[in-house]
């Protein structure tokens, strides 16, 4: 057991992106949509502020479009990513300090209440990724069915279908491949 909480904490914070102690992944479903309902809670009050929220959101759907699309397939994929399409049931873990890092640089320079939509989008692609990769979809709705198919197909030809929370982007900038 120590071993094991030994090596998740090596993989944790040296930059691994992948492990097998579930905690970990899960952790990630508990930590950050408690912050952005309490700051949703304590902070929004009026509808501008929830109109900056959604966009905040569609904010958060471009940056994951791009940061897969360039960061993850041209930068980093033969590597991690490159892992997650070879074995898609894995769960993906993010060291530790690399997500808070990241939405402290984007606390600093939005507004609060883009930012918490920026939360909220990061919170469904965690629910949404993890429903396409390790959720059995055979009793879902057909347009959810189609759209894991069209994700999967992502995985087997990664020059396409980027997006994760959305296939809007796709369609924008072009990478956007039918399903057969």
């Amino acid at each position: 057991m120590l071993a094991t909480l030994r090596a998740a904490g090596a993989l944790a914070l040296c930059g691994g992106a992948f492990t097998s102690p579930v905690w970990l992944y899960r952790m990630d479903f508990v930590v950050y949509p408690l912050l952005a309902a309490g700051i949703v809670a304590t902070q929004c009050r009026a509808i501008r502020w929830a109109a900056l929220a959604l966009a905040g959101i569609v904010l958060f759907t471009f940056v994951e479009y791009w940061t897969h699309r360039i960061v993850l397939h041209r930068f980093f994929f033969h590597g991690s990513h490159e892992r997650h399409h070879s074995h898609p049931l894995e769960y993906v873990v993010f060291p530790i300090w690399y997500t808070p890092a990241i939405f402290a640089g984007f606390f600093v320079v939005l507004p609060l209440p883009v930012f918490t939509g920026f939360l909220i989008g990061y919170c469904w692609f965690l629910i949404w990724h993890h429903v396409l990769h390790h959720v059995d979809l055979t009793g879902w709705p057909r347009p959810v069915q189609h759209y894991a198919l069209w994700h999967l197909a992502h995985h087997r030809r990664d020059d396409c279908n980027f997006g994760i929370t959305t296939n809007l982007w796709d369609y924008v900038f072009g990478s956007y491949r039918r399903v057969p």
